[in-house]
């Protein structure tokens, strides 16, 4: 996040209110201001089947630092696409360019866990192989995990340092993954 930028503020119903904006404080002091995030969660073919690639947040982060979480995940800047927040979020936080065009929108679902907040939850294959780059300081590391890894680290999250998203997230995303083609 850079101190200027205005996010996407959004009606109850999940539609953008076009060219509003509000910074980060002012949904701390608004509560009822719905925000939005895009998630972006990778995954590769491996000898087990699939693997999900896991962001350890910086120690410097506000909320949960040390803690692993979606792969690459921002907030949707003023008049911005969920998807374009995507493929930018992406870009700043792991280094890495990625076709819009293979996104795939699992599910969008709202949360409440810090601030009111509207989630797109997307999907991405990677190779596995990429090289990535953690320039903005919001990421430590990023590690790979089987899919079967993952659903028992978010049986008991807090047990492994995961981002409590709850099953409702949880379980479309992983249902999402196992049924892309191997």
């Amino acid at each position: 996040m850079h101190a200027d930028e205005l996010w996407q503020v959004f009606h109850e119903n999940g539609e953008p209110i076009i060219g509003k904006g509000a910074l980060d404080d002012e949904f701390v002091d608004t509560p009822s201001m719905v925000m939005g995030n895009a998630h972006v969660w990778f995954y590769c073919k491996s000898s087990s089947g699939k693997d999900i690639l896991l962001q350890r947040r910086s120690l410097t982060k506000k909320m949960s630092p040390g803690y692993y979480h979606v792969s690459a995940a921002g907030h949707i800047n003023v008049d911005e696409r969920p998807i374009e927040a995507a493929v930018r979020e992406t870009k700043e936080e792991v280094g890495i360019a990625i076709n819009p065009a293979l996104l795939y929108l699992v599910h969008v679902t709202r949360s409440s866990r810090r601030l009111e907040s509207l989630l797109y939850v997307y999907i991405y294959e990677l190779e596995g192989n990429e090289a990535f780059l953690f320039d903005d300081g919001e990421v430590d590391e990023v590690k790979w995990v089987s899919l079967e890894r993952f659903y028992e680290m978010t049986e008991n999250a807090a047990s492994h340092m995961l981002i409590d998203m709850g099953r409702a997230y949880f379980d479309p995303l992983i249902a999402a993954i196992e049924r892309q083609v191997v």
